[in-house]
């Protein structure tokens, strides 16, 4: 896989917490939460504290969020 393709594939299928967090819909905390939890796993995490960096698996979200709309609608009903 060269550069601009290892590119392509980040840009397609890898998230920041924030954009995360459209897909699923959740506060910053309720997010932490479901990382914390092992609910949501990051698909990269590396450094510490401040510098650290945490990108998810678009699919991997799209999944959890899934699954969490599913417990929601049970929940309500």
């Amino acid at each position: 896989m060269d550069r601009e393709q290892l590119r392509k594939y980040i840009d397609e299928n890898l998230l920041t917490k924030q954009e995360a967090m459209k897909i699923t819909g959740q506060s910053i905390s309720a997010f932490d939460q479901a990382v914390q939890t092992g609910q949501l796993l990051p698909f990269y995490d590396h450094g510490k504290d401040r510098s650290r960096v945490r990108l998810y698996l678009k699919a991997d979200v799209e999944e959890y969020a899934r699954r969490a709309e599913e417990r929601r609608k049970r929940l309500g009903e």
